[in-house]
């Protein structure tokens, strides 16, 4: 319990979208979407300040042999692996199949930007995408899942693009020129999807945050856009109970 509980503060203090999509899901389902939520914010420290990529593999490397001793049921001494391989091993969560999503983090280590949005989209969709596919992997919303994951993932890239820019990591294709339209608007496609409430609860962030970025005439600087929305437990709850 005290790893879930730790699972649990640190996406509550660092990932609020996620914590409230998490705390929404079916009971079952849960603790599980906790645990991918805290490890995904593991995965986003594998790139040092420094950029420096050695580094970054090493990290990543470290989770891919966590991963691994997950399944033969030797799990490292740290809060969000333990929980993880609990999940693993309760069947809620498949060790083997998230080291793809590691292997997709590689390209957090690379300082150019994506060629185009396709290049863009197939980054977002093979890391939150996949994760959160994961969780309804077995249910006919999986592909509606991993849609809205994607989604999510791409306003999430263009409303952090000022930042990212500051870090030396741009995220913003270079075939589109610094425009950020194209990315919002392909969000925007992709969150259209249909499905149980929690599977698309990506989606339902998407879309809001995708009308405040083109209120606010799509300018990362703006604080409209950068900012967490303040209604979004509102409209997940109202998307929970049509």
């Amino acid at each position: 319990m005290m790893d879930a509980a730790y699972c649990a503060d640190q996406v509550r203090q660092h990932d609020g979208d996620r914590y409230l999509m998490a705390l929404l899901h079916p009971k079952r389902l849960r603790h599980a979407a906790m645990t991918l939520a805290a490890w995904n914010l593991e995965l986003s420290k594998a790139r040092p300040p420094s950029g420096e990529e050695t580094l970054g593999l090493i990290r990543l490397q470290w989770h891919r042999d966590a991963l691994e001793e997950n399944i033969a049921g030797n799990p490292r001494r740290h809060p969000v692996v333990n929980a993880l391989a609990v999940a693993h091993h309760s069947g809620l969560v498949d060790a083997a199949v998230l080291d793809a999503i590691v292997v997709a983090r590689e390209r957090d280590l690379d300082p150019e930007p994506p060629a185009d949005l396709a290049e863009l989209e197939a980054y977002a969709r093979a890391t939150s995408g996949a994760l959160h596919r994961h969780l309804w992997r077995d249910s006919k919303a999986a592909q509606a899942a991993e849609d809205a994951g994607t989604a999510f993932a791409l306003i999430g890239l263009a409303r952090a693009e000022r930042v990212n820019q500051t870090r030396n990591r741009p995220w913003a294709p270079k075939a589109l020129g610094g425009d950020l339209c194209p990315i919002i608007k392909r969000a925007l496609e992709l969150a259209a999807v249909k499905g149980p409430s929690a599977a698309t609860a990506p989606a339902t962030l998407a879309k809001a945050y995708a009308r405040r970025a083109l209120k606010a005439g799509v300018d990362p600087t703006s604080a409209l856009m950068a900012t967490p929305d303040p209604w979004r437990l509102w409209r997940l709850l109202a998307r929970k109970l049509i």
